[in-house]
């Protein structure tokens, strides 16, 4: 298993075929993605990508700079539960907390609040739907508790 930093073009192939593969490419393309502070990192078997997750310096209840948005995680399904997800996780938080971050927040679907929940990401308010992508969580971290 190979972890390593990608740009966003790279991270959306993978997002398409996970997350949107019901909408046009460009539904993968997100507005921070560009952001010098973001980080994009991708999961590698032998050169072929399989996993991606990206990281950005964003607040869902306010203007913290330092909370951080995960968006966009997505492993390939052959290779779900062989810890792909939990490194590209881990490469997610690490950047955050390399760059300030003390909280860290996603929009999880809600078949992936379990993944989170192993990593010590707690649901914060109620579950709701996103038009297009179904219901989903608000999932959050405190980065002084690591993986």
């Amino acid at each position: 298993m190979k972890i390593r930093k990608i740009d966003a073009a790279q991270a959306r192939p993978l997002r398409h075929r996970v997350l949107r593969s019901h909408q046009p490419i460009e539904a993968t393309v997100y507005p921070e993605d560009d952001d010098p502070r973001s980080g994009h990192f991708g999961a590698f078997v032998d050169g072929e990508a399989v996993g991606a997750g990206s990281i950005y310096n964003q607040s869902d209840d306010g203007d913290d700079p330092a909370d951080w948005r995960i968006r966009g995680m997505v492993t390939l399904e052959e290779v779900r539960g062989l810890g792909y997800g939990g490194a590209l996780l881990a490469a997610c938080l690490d950047h955050a907390a390399a760059h300030g971050g003390r909280r860290v927040w996603c929009n999880s679907n809600v078949r992936a609040v379990g993944f989170y929940t192993r990593y010590g990401f707690v649901p914060k308010g109620e579950e709701f739907d996103l038009p297009g992508l179904g219901p989903h969580q608000v999932m959050e971290k405190m980065l002084s508790s690591r993986l």
